[in-house]
């Protein structure tokens, strides 16, 4: 294809040879993420080394009008990292991965966005007396990048009850414009200004124009986030909840956690398990999650963080005070035991939360995320949404592999949850329009019947949005306006909400 052919000429102009390639097997690895429903297969792979050779990539398609997807670790769940569609180039981010300044006197670092979590935490860790970004991430992100959590408002690294999602923990960002142009936004937007150190001032909030926006506004090259001391002191339980006839598990998880988030008590984290995971992960014979543990119900843990033995008391006396007087059964102290705080906080938990619940079905299993924020008091209404949804569909889900729903929940600054989750089915390519069709239904309804308000924007969900009718004509309009804007060629992840159809 020599029109191609030519495009790959220029961009290894930018790049050089080694960086870029048209290779059919390369591509195809590029053509999904940890879903294995949705796919499109690019014409390039690109990995810039800089935002300057980015600019210039985004040049060249322009120019040969051809479509550019952004890339971080993959581990997107909704088809937020590949193309809609086959063909374009996806531009891999992994190689700016790059800590390029710690101001310890701003408590501000700034990062090429190609790093992950992970990497970042660890060596903030080791600098002066030890940081780490607040929520640290997504639980992905041993290979989660920084442009990727702040495309998609992340959480559940680590963190989130406390701090909020990693967007609110950022302060400013370099960006290339889909026609190429770099700007920074926050207090760098002023050229005077020598080093980042507040996303607010000099006008708009422009740095939220970037944030969540799952790529399709710009290409995020280095990003500024708080950082906070690494507490000295840490103390965390597991609790288990089993369901009265007066009152169901979640609506006793519920009561506890509103009166934890209302009592603005100093929780780090907090997460809830239903009962119904906690029999999958008994009966899939995972030992670090309760499986030898003896428990019947649900299980709910918390971390909290201190700077003072006394202070961290003083937590915990409250803290649990709650748990007591919804009489729950604290589980013993050792991971061993059943104490997931503190594997969650001490044993690498953090990162690893979410493969245990994505990765039941092994290799062959694929993952369909439905993960959204609402208010505390709606879970009840959430559990039983997926309990209906998971009857329904109980005998199309064995007839494509086998498989099921559900959730855990996440505490959020300062007082909603997430409900981080989805379908899980075994991986065959033969059912995947029928994987499709039931992932689609569970979002229309989560979307349709209670508000959902879905943060991961990736190819499905941002289009559930629009055929649900969730977005109003004005803002929807509100949104083309923007995107026709800053990228008249269309060229910059187009089909994200139908954005690149609208003009």
């Amino acid at each position: 294809m020599p029109q191609l052919q030519n495009v790959v000429e220029q961009i290894e102009n930018v790049v050089g040879t080694k960086y870029v390639t048209d290779s059919e097997p390369i591509c195809y690895s590029y053509s999904m993420n940890c879903d294995s429903v949705l796919q499109g297969i690019p014409d390039i792979v690109v990995r810039p080394g800089t935002a300057s050779e980015v600019s210039e990539i985004l040049k060249i398609a322009n120019k040969e009008k051809i479509k550019v997807i952004p890339r971080g670790g993959g581990a997107d769940l909704t088809g937020g990292a590949k193309p809609i569609g086959n063909g374009g180039i996806v531009i891999d981010m992994t190689r700016m991965n790059k800590i390029l300044d710690i101001d310890e006197a701003n408590r501000i670092v700034t990062v090429e966005t190609g790093i992950s979590w992970s990497e970042l935490c660890e060596k903030l860790s080791r600098v002066g007396i030890g940081y780490y970004t607040g929520s640290t991430g997504p639980a992905s992100g041993f290979s989660a990048t920084v442009g990727g959590g702040l495309s998609n408002n992340s959480l559940g690294g680590g963190g989130a009850a406390m701090y909020g999602t990693v967007t609110e923990q950022c302060v400013g960002l370099e960006v290339v414009l889909p026609t190429g142009e770099i700007i920074y936004t926050g207090a760098k937007a002023n050229a005077f200004c020598e080093k980042p150190f507040t996303r607010f001032g000099l006008g708009a909030d422009y740095s939220g124009l970037f944030l969540g926006d799952v790529g399709i506004h710009g290409i995020k090259t280095k990003a500024s986030l708080k950082m906070y001391a690494i507490p000295e002191y840490a103390a965390y339980s597991t609790f288990e909840i089993n369901g009265t006839k007066q009152e169901s598990e979640a609506v006793i998880a519920t009561k506890v956690m509103t009166k934890w988030q209302h009592k603005e008590l100093p929780l780090h984290d907090f997460y809830y398990y239903t009962k119904t995971y906690i029999n999958m992960l008994t009966l899939f014979g995972v030992k670090k999650n309760l499986a030898n543990a003896g428990v019947k119900g649900g299980v709910l843990f918390y971390t909290t963080v201190a700077d003072s033995q006394r202070a961290l008391d003083y937590n915990v006396e409250r803290i649990e005070k709650v748990t007591k007087e919804a009489g729950l059964r604290k589980l013993g102290p050792s991971v061993e035991e059943g104490n997931l705080g503190k594997w969650f906080y001490e044993e690498d938990g953090r990162w690893q939360w979410a493969n245990i619940y994505w990765g039941l079905l092994g290799p062959e299993g694929t993952s369909l995320g439905t993960c959204l924020k609402c208010p505390t008091y709606q879970l009840p209404d959430y559990v039983k949404l997926y309990q209906e949804f998971a009857n329904k569909h109980t005998k199309t889900m064995l007839d494509i592999g086998g498989g099921g729903v559900n959730f855990i929940v996440i505490g959020i600054h300062p007082c909603y949850i997430d409900i981080t989750g989805g379908i899980m089915l075994h991986t065959d390519k033969r059912y995947r329009e029928k994987q499709y069709e039931i992932w689609k239904e569970l979002l229309i309804a989560q979307i349709k019947e209670l508000g959902a308000v879905h943060y991961w924007m990736g190819e499905i969900i941002g289009r559930s949005l629009v055929d649900a009718g969730a977005l109003t004509p004005e803002y929807y309009n509100f949104m083309i306006s923007i995107k026709k804007a800053l990228d008249p060629n269309k060229i910059l992840c187009p089909g994200k909400f139908y954005l690149g159809d609208q003009y």
